[in-house]
C-alpha cells in the first residue's frame, strides 16, 4: 500500500468514533506550539480545510521563522558540564601493546555536518595540557559552527522522510 506524501506542519484527522474529520496543523517554534484544527464540515469539505490550514501554517511560519542552524547548535544542554555547547572531556584508558593500560584524557569538540553525519576533533590534555586542549576544542567548534548554513526545523525533515506530524 503506498504511504500519503505528508504535507509539513499538517496532518489529517479521520475519527468517526468523535465525529473528528479535518487537518490539523501544527508548528513549533522556539518551544511555544502553534495549532489549530480545521474542520472538513465548517469550512466546506476536504480541500477547502486543507486550504486553511496550509494558510494558517504559511502565517505562523512566516510570523515566527525557523531558528537558524547557528542559533540551534549553541543551545547549552543542561547536562552540559564543559560551558561549551558541543565540547566535552573525555577519559579513555589505552593498552595496545603496552605492558601496562594508559589513561588519557582529551578535550572533544563535535558537530553535525550538512549531510548528517557526526564529526568530532579531539585534543590530547597530555600533549597540550588542560587549558590549551580546552581552547583548541572550543576553537575548532566555533569554527565548524560559523561554517552551517540554513535554518534548523526537524519538521521539515520528517517530510522529507516521508512521515506525517503523528507518526
Amino acid at each position: 500500500m503506498k504511504r500519503k506524501q505528508a504535507i509539513y506542519g499538517i496532518c489529517r484527522l479521520d475519527h468517526a468514533g468523535s465525529s473528528t474529520f479535518g487537518w490539523l496543523a501544527t508548528i513549533q517554534r522556539q518551544g511555544v506550539i502553534h495549532r489549530k484544527f480545521f474542520s472538513d464540515g465548517k469550512h466546506g469539505g476536504k480541500a477547502a480545510a486543507l486550504k486553511a490550514a496550509k494558510l494558517y501554517r504559511d502565517e505562523v511560519v512566516a510570523r515566527f521563522p525557523p531558528m537558524l542552524k547557528r542559533q540551534y547548535v549553541e543551545i547549552l544542554k543542561p547536562n552540559n558540564r564543559s560551558g561549551v555547547t558541543g565540547v566535552c572531556r573525555i577519559c579513555v584508558t589505552e593498552n595496545r601493546g603496552r605492558p601496562q593500560a594508559v589513561r588519557r584524557c582529551y578535550w572533544v569538540a563535535s558537530w553535525t555536518l550538512p549531510n548528517g553525519r557526526p564529526r568530532r576533533r579531539k585534543f590530547s590534555v597530555w600533549e597540550h595540557g588542560e587549558a590549551r586542549a580546552f581552547e583548541l576544542a572550543v576553537r575548532a567548534r566555533r569554527s565548524a559552527v560559523k561554517e552551517m548554513r540554513g535554518s534548523f526545523d526537524p519538521g521539515s525533515t520528517r517530510v522529507r522522510m516521508g512521515k506525517s506530524c503523528l507518526s
